[in-house]
């Protein structure tokens, strides 16, 4: 499938950006924003058309090679001759030459030309599998940034809950110390747990400002309205019979495997061009130029002009070269077994980094469920211990522990869901799959937030 010009696809991000700008920022439409913004990325775009320029390069040198050579020059000759009868006799002659010509040089025969050419295709595409791992990478990381901002802001906002429940109790357990129906210590351990509720709370927008700040630098967008996750919302399940599947793929798919594979092909040209430094090369030439010679010269005492045209064939033949040349396929050799050995440990890595991704994502998920019914269960014992409360069988701190625990479960449980969707992106950045379309299919699950707090 043939590549999109990169310039016209950043143009295009850029021109997308430009109608999401204004409104509410999905996660989708910052992921593009930052794709048109993020120099990291636009730099090693361009690395790809400097490898492409490179790869011409080589091409150029298996090309013919024609120049234009021309020359003025004035000479100032003396001749001594001893002439019979005549003794010795000196001669001046002062004679300009003018000449130019056009030559061509054609390789024929150059093997070590030919594979540095292929070098450079296979360089060319080892950029374009960088560009494809940087493009992942980008992808990742807009998601976390992002995830990262909602679980501030969500925290945030069960801290601000809390920080009003807890105020109301306060002010409960006043009431009923006013009336001489409990003892000051519940007015006590009332405002101590609201000031660690609003302390709390201070450190949670300090985190929800962070996470803003770091999100407006990846992505360029100042101020970003972000969307949220509904709690109906359904959380998609990956099918687990994929994992061997995409483990045997991952030569194919990902990138970084790529890029190893590539640099062994590399390790392998380099070792060929090396033992190239023994064979011969062979080149046509042809040249056609003319000589004006107008005061003369020594030959030819009058003007005259001399037109010359050439075609022939040069072969060269390395005979000694110090042993340069075979310790440079030693040399060479050695690289290429270096490349398998690191080909080997980015695969075994790539493997392993799969199967953690796919045990997070799945401790996630549990973790998720586990903590809805956390939360439902907390809400039941804070009503109980409340009704216990009113009838004088449960004390005011028992009432606080149970908002306490039902709100940080609540907060547990929202953030569980943002690392399974997030968990989801990790396992296909993991294994080399992570694409705009699956970031899309994250966003849709998203809907735009209202009241969220100013950072």
């Amino acid at each position: 499938m043939p590549r999109p010009p990169l310039p016209s696809l950043v143009s295009a991000l850029v021109l997308c950006c430009s109608f999401g700008s204004a409104q509410a920022q999905s996660l989708l439409a910052l992921t593009e924003q930052t794709l048109a913004h993020d120099a990291q990325w636009q730099a090693q775009a361009l690395e790809v058309q400097a490898a492409d320029h490179r790869r011409l390069q080589a091409r150029a040198a298996l090309l013919p090679q024609v120049g234009l050579q021309a020359s003025s020059q004035y000479s100032d000759s003396r001749v001594r001759a001893e002439l019979p009868q005549l003794g010795m006799q000196t001669q001046n002659l002062h004679a300009r030459q003018e000449s130019a010509g056009v030559q061509l040089v054609q390789p024929l025969y150059a093997p070590a030309l030919h594979l540095q050419y292929r070098e450079g295709k296979q360089a060319l595409e080892l950029t374009h599998a960088q560009l494809e791992a940087a493009r992942q990478s980008l992808l990742l990381r807009v998601a976390q940034a992002y995830f990262e901002a909602l679980m501030a802001r969500d925290a945030l906002a069960v801290q601000e809950t809390l920080v009003g429940a807890v105020s109301t109790q306060a002010q409960l357990a006043q009431r009923n110390f006013d009336l001489g129906l409990t003892t000051i210590t519940d007015v006590r351990e009332a405002q101590a747990r609201l000031d660690l509720a609003q302390a709390q709370r201070l450190g949670l927008e300090n985190q929800w400002r962070s996470a803003v700040l770091a999100l407006e630098k990846l992505s360029g967008q100042s101020d970003p309205s972000l969307w949220t996750l509904p709690t109906e919302a359904e959380l998609p399940l990956l099918d687990t019979a994929l994992q061997d599947q995409w483990l045997q793929e991952l030569p194919e798919t990902h990138p970084l495997l790529q890029q190893a594979d590539i640099a062994r092909r590399l390790a392998e040209l380099r070792t060929r061009k090396a033992k190239a430094g023994h064979l011969p090369t062979v080149e046509l030439q042809a040249s056609y130029g003319r000589q004006r010679n107008p005061d003369g010269s020594l030959t030819t005492p009058y003007p005259h002009r001399t037109t010359v045209g050439t075609i022939g064939v040069q072969a060269q033949l390395p005979l000694f070269a110090g042993f340069a040349i075979e310790h440079r396929v030693r040399e060479a050799l050695t690289q290429e077994e270096q490349a398998h050995a690191q080909w080997l440990d980015t695969l075994r890595g790539l493997e392993q980094a799969v199967r953690q991704a796919w045990l997070g994502l799945e401790a996630a998920q549990q973790q998720s469920i586990a903590l809805k019914q956390a939360v439902a269960s907390s809400q039941t014992a804070l009503q109980a211990t409340q009704t216990g409360y009113r009838v004088g069988v449960r004390i005011n701190v028992d009432v606080l522990n149970a908002q306490v625990q039902l709100h940080n479960a609540r907060k547990d449980w929202l953030r569980a869901r943002y690392q399974v969707l997030l968990g989801q992106l990790q396992l296909l950045q993991a294994a080399g799959r992570l694409h705009l379309q699956d970031v899309e299919a994250i966003s849709a699950l998203l809907r735009p937030a209202t009241g969220q707090p100013d950072p």
